[in-house]
């Protein structure tokens, strides 16, 4: 919620900007209460929009960066094992932040292509279907629509989540 109110002051301040960050982010491996099943497939779907203005043809990259156990233990998969992260037994958003952007980071260094991109419909949803259990990130975008520049962060989201559904 602070960021969005950041977001429209800065909105108010500058009459041309609106910066809202999209941060979703990884569940800890210590709060699996039961095991996951890793064998079904998982669909994920990220909004773009901003103010009931949604944001159509917009492409989104996911990269999948490591596949979790039933126990919801994460190992990076091979384009990531020489980043030597460890994303097991993080408690804090100020952490999984730090694992955000040194993976955003190791993947502009390393030139690694995305296990998937699609572009938002015009709903602005970027629909991602088949999934593969697993830890995964989408990519930040930049959008610019007449006089309204919207800013959405990179995310780490965990495939299956621990909610309900």
């Amino acid at each position: 919620m602070v960021k969005r109110r950041f977001g429209i002051i800065v909105l108010l301040l500058c009459f041309c900007f609106c910066v809202l960050p999209c941060s979703v982010l990884a569940a800890s491996t210590t709060d699996a209460k039961e095991p996951i099943s890793v064998d079904e497939d998982c669909t994920l779907t990220v909004y773009y929009g901003c103010d009931g203005t949604a944001f159509s043809n917009q492409t989104v990259k996911l990269y999948r960066v490591a596949d979790v156990s039933a126990d919801f233990q994460y190992t990076l998969t091979p384009p990531y094992v020489a980043s030597q992260l460890i994303l097991n037994g993080i408690q804090t958003n100020g952490e999984w932040n730090v694992i955000r952007s040194t993976l955003e980071t190791y993947i502009l260094a390393n030139a690694i292509e995305p296990a998937m991109s699609v572009t938002t419909d015009a709903s602005g949803n970027a629909n991602f279907e088949a999934l593969k259990p697993g830890l995964y990130l989408t990519s930040a975008l930049y959008v610019t629509l007449e006089d309204q520049h919207c800013s959405f962060d990179s995310a780490l989201v965990a495939l299956p989540g621990l909610g309900e559904d």
